[in-house]
């Protein structure tokens, strides 16, 4: 015979479980519902989980490959120049009056009397005249006017003709990006005797009325020339960069003809004088430093191979 009291405990022990559960979850229908509603949560919070995971794959992914891109640009920045050439002048050609027109970016457009320039023997000279004080000389050079450009690379070959005596310079500007006749970045390089040079960037704006009309962005960088130089002159090379806006990104290298292109920048800046936020064209100024006193002698300036390439 059934345990009737038996039957009846466990009758109302599963009415009670029952209640309970109606109780907190609602009738049978109404669980299922829930159950799958809370079955959709579960699978949208996996989906959206593996939809983040990938984003922020996607999203780290994206960031190696621009900080590759960005080493890759560094990296050339730092090589020889390789980019496609817009301006340049091998000087291969004779003129006694000016210097004529260039390989490539038209014709130059000099400063000062066309008498003071010639082309002969595979270089452009200038005369100049040397200073009295060593400040305020009058700049002689010019620049191409063929085509601007915003991210420029430049390389020239400067030498004093004939060698620098004691206590003489030649200060060489070469203009990375020239907007205007008062409007450039340059680099501003010292040549001194027996191939040594003092070096920094500026910025030339004379709608600048805060900072003024010039601002040095770089430290100044000198590297003494050699005591047994003699009296053969001694080239040296310059190279610029001139890249971007806001800012524009300055970087300069000098080094003597003779010796192979360093991989590190002698002087690097930036800078963002909003009327230089555009392209310009290149060019190349010289001016006479301070001689000796009591010498009236001063060296003139002899300029071979520039380029001007598009900066990587």
């Amino acid at each position: 015979m059934p345990d009737r009291d038996l039957i009846l405990l466990e009758t109302v022990k599963t009415h009670r479980a029952r209640l309970v559960s109606a109780f907190l979850s609602g009738e049978l229908a109404e669980r299922r519902v829930i159950n799958d509603n809370l079955r959709r949560l579960v699978g949208g919070i996996v989906l959206a989980a593996v939809f983040c995971a990938g984003s922020i794959g996607f999203s780290f992914i994206s960031a190696q490959l621009g900080k590759q891109n960005r080493q890759q640009q560094q990296e050339q920045a730092m090589g020889p120049a390789t980019g496609p050439v817009f301006a340049s002048d091998t000087f291969d050609r004779t003129t006694t009056d000016g210097w004529g027109q260039a390989d490539r970016g038209g014709t130059w457009r000099l400063a000062g009397p066309s008498d003071a320039y010639a082309v002969t023997g595979g270089a452009g000279t200038i005369a100049l005249s040397p200073a009295s004080t060593g400040s305020d000389q009058t700049e002689r050079g010019g620049y191409l006017p063929g085509l601007e450009e915003d991210y420029s690379d430049v390389t020239v070959t400067v030498r004093p003709e004939p060698a620098l005596t004691a206590g003489g310079s030649i200060v060489v500007s070469v203009q990375g990006r020239r907007v205007s006749s008062d409007q450039d970045y340059r680099a501003v390089v010292r040549l001194l005797r027996g191939g040594g040079t003092s070096v920094s960037l500026l910025r030339v704006s004379a709608s600048n009325p805060v900072d003024g009309r010039v601002q040095q962005v770089s430290p100044t960088v000198t590297t003494p020339g050699s005591a047994d130089a003699g009296d053969e002159p001694i080239p040296v090379r310059i190279r610029l960069q001139v890249i971007g806006s806001n800012p524009t990104t300055l970087r300069a290298k000098v080094w003597t003809g003779a010796g192979a292109e360093p991989q590190n920048w002698t002087v690097t800046g930036s800078d963002s004088t909003p009327d230089l936020q555009r392209p310009g064209t290149v060019g190349l100024l010289a001016s006479g430093g301070a001689v000796q006193s009591g010498r009236a002698d001063q060296s003139d300036l002899a300029v071979t191979d520039l380029v001007a390439r598009k900066a990587p």
